[in-house]
C-alpha cells in the first residue's frame, strides 16, 4: 500500500465536493481523480480540484493509484456501483442511503466480504462533539432507564428542488421522501444512541409536493430496551425547523438541536463545565447543502485510518444497513396498516 491512499470519486454532482474537500484536509490522502456520466461535469469537477478526468467507471475501477472510491451519484445508483468497486477490489464509502431497500444493502454486504473490502456509509452527524457527548452519556448510565428517544426533522424543499433533480422523489432513484433522502441521518442518530429498533408503526404521505414518495411521515417505535420512540419527518413545512433529537430517561434528559447541545438536566448532577448550551447557527432545514465539510472530513479520516490499521470503520455496511431497514419497514407497515418487526 503508498504511503498516501489515493481516492476516486464516482458522481460529480453538489455532494462531490464536500469528498473532494475533505480528502485535501486528510493527512495520508490524495484525490487521484473522478468520473461523471456528464463529460461536462467530470471535466469541470478535474479542472477545479487539479485531478484526472476518467471517461467511464470502468476506467476509474482500473486505476491501481485508486484504492477507495466516494460514492456521489443518486441514491439509486449507490449499490450496484458499490458492488462493482468492491468486485475491483477497491474500498468503499457511500452516500446515505447505502441502498434503496435491504435486499440491495445485503448484496453489498456479501460483495465486499466476498473481496475482503471494506465499506463506510457516510453518516458524518456520529462524528459530532455533541452526538459523542450524548451518546457517551447514555452508555454510562447517566440518565437512568432509558424511555423515549425521538427524532423530529420537519423539513422544507419546494418543488422547485424536485423538479430540478430529476431523480428526487421517485421511488427508483431516490428510494423514498422525508425519510429515506433527508430524515436518514437523524434516524441513524437515534438508533445509534438509544440501540436496536423492535417495531414500528408508521404513517407516510404525499401531501404537498408533486412527488411519488412521502413528504411528510410519522412513526413510533418500540426498541429492544423496551423504550419508546417518535419519527417525524417531512419536507412540506413552511420554513422548516432545525433536527431535534431528544432522549429521556427516569433520571435526566438530553436534547439536541441539529449540532448543538440544548438541553442537559441529569437528576442530582451538575452540568459538566465543558458541556455548553446553545442554540444551533446553522443548519439544512431549509437548505440541502447548509453544512460545513467537518464531518466528512472526521468520517473520511476515520475510514483512511481503518485501512491504514485494517481495522473497521466506525459505520460500516452494518451500521448503514441499519436506518434503511427502520424506514423500509415504516414503508411497509404504511402500506399494510400494520405494526413490522425487525429481524
Amino acid at each position: 500500500m503508498s504511503k498516501e491512499i489515493g481516492f476516486g470519486i464516482i458522481g460529480c454532482g453538489t455532494i462531490s465536493n464536500w469528498h473532494a474537500g475533505a480528502i485535501s484536509e486528510i493527512q495520508g490522502a490524495r484525490l487521484v481523480g473522478a468520473t461523471d456520466v456528464s463529460k461536462d461535469s467530470r471535466e469541470a469537477f478535474a479542472e477545479k480540484w487539479k485531478v484526472k478526468a476518467y471517461e467511464s467507471l470502468d476506467e476509474l475501477l482500473k486505476d491501481k493509484e485508486i484504492e477507495v472510491v466516494c460514492i456521489c451519484t443518486p441514491s439509486g445508483l449507490h449499490a450496484p456501483i458499490a458492488i462493482q468497486a468492491a468486485n475491483a477490489g477497491k474500498h468503499v464509502i457511500t452516500e446515505k442511503p447505502m441502498a434503496i431497500n435491504l435486499k440491495e444493502a445485503d448484496e453489498m454486504i456479501a460483495t465486499c466480504e466476498k473481496n475482503n473490502v471494506k465499506m463506510a456509509v457516510i453518516s458524518q452527524l456520529r462524528f459530532t462533539d455533541a452526538v459523542i457527548k450524548l451518546r457517551d452519556a447514555v452508555k454510562k448510565g447517566m440518565l437512568g432507564k432509558l424511555v423515549s428517544g425521538d427524532i423530529y426533522m420537519k423539513f422544507y424543499r419546494s418543488q422547485e428542488y424536485y423538479d430540478k433533480g430529476g431523480w428526487r422523489g421517485t421511488w427508483k432513484m431516490d428510494g423514498g421522501g422525508a425519510l429515506m433522502n433527508q430524515g436518514i441521518h437523524g434516524i441513524d442518530l437515534l438508533q445509534y444512541v438509544m440501540g436496536d429498533v423492535k417495531s414500528v408503526f408508521g404513517h407516510a404521505k404525499t401531501l404537498a409536493r408533486d412527488i411519488e414518495v412521502e413528504d411528510t411521515a410519522s412513526a413510533v417505535l418500540e426498541f429492544e430496551n423496551g423504550a419508546l420512540g417518535v419519527i417525524q419527518g417531512t419536507t412540506s413545512i413552511y420554513p422548516g425547523t432545525p433536527r431535534r433529537l431528544e432522549i429521556n430517561g427516569d433520571k435526566g434528559t438530553i436534547a439536541l438541536e441539529e449540532d448543538s447541545i440544548i438541553v442537559w438536566d441529569i437528576l442530582g448532577q451538575e452540568k459538566d463545565p465543558d458541556i455548553v448550551l446553545e442554540r444551533t447557527k446553522s443548519g439544512t432545514a431549509s437548505n440541502p447543502t447548509a453544512f460545513g465539510i467537518e464531518g466528512h472530513i472526521k468520517q473520511i479520516g476515520d475510514m483512511v485510518e481503518a485501512i491504514k490499521h485494517n481495522k473497521k470503520p466506525l459505520v460500516d455496511q452494518y451500521e448503514g444497513r441499519k436506518p434503511v431497514q427502520i424506514i423500509t419497514a415504516i414503508y411497509e407497515s404504511s402500506r399494510t396498516g400494520k405494526i413490522v418487526y425487525l429481524k
